[in-house]
């Protein structure tokens, strides 16, 4: 092979692999291990959510955390539907749910609407509603192993009007995914 023809396929080839690396897309970034949802002051909301905070568990085993903060102080009738993605299909796959000062219920769901079979025992997930804040914690891999998680909250006064009801990040959506657990 003479010296130009072997020029002539190496630099075509060279151009080649320039335009690949020029277009291949970015790395995706790994989720945060912490992610704050603001949500605006909304005075005609029965029981507004003002942010939601997730959290990263500390390790496998260990309990994510999520933290409700609502624009008043909590009072008897307010309540909390709180679902957690786990798997990554943007579905939920757990409902926590329960009204103030009062026992909360745990239900492995399949859906947006069905509670699904009670869980509660099993100790997957916890509420905690006091002042200003309700505090959800649970284990991400409850039910089957996670890596990231995303999450979505609907606030409402039991017997208020429908519309009164604060969703955040909306109705019938997830928020931005976390990592489940902290990185070692």
């Amino acid at each position: 092979m003479r010296p130009g023809m072997r020029a002539a396929r190496v630099v075509p080839l060279l151009a080649a692999l320039a335009l690949v690396v020029t277009f291949a897309p970015p790395a995706v970034a790994a989720p945060p291990t912490e992610r704050t949802i603001t949500d605006p002051r909304e005075p005609g909301k029965a029981f507004d959510v003002v942010s939601v905070t997730m959290t990263s568990a500390p390790a496998p085993g260990g309990k994510a955390k999520v933290v409700i903060r609502h624009a008043r102080p909590i009072e008897v009738r307010d309540s909390i539907d709180f679902w957690v993605d786990t798997d990554d299909d943007r579905v939920p796959d757990l409902l926590v749910t329960g009204p103030s000062f009062s026992e909360y219920a745990v239900y492995k769901t399949r859906s947006w609407t069905d509670h699904g079979r009670d869980i509660t025992d099993q100790q997957c997930a916890s509420l905690r509603m006091r002042e200003r804040r309700s505090v959800v914690r649970f284990d991400p891999s409850c039910l089957e192993p996670s890596v990231r998680f995303a999450v979505s909250v609907r606030s409402y006064q039991m017997h208020a009007r429908a519309r009164t009801d604060d969703y955040v990040p909306g109705k019938h959506r997830l928020s931005r995914k976390v990592l489940s657990y902290l990185p070692e």
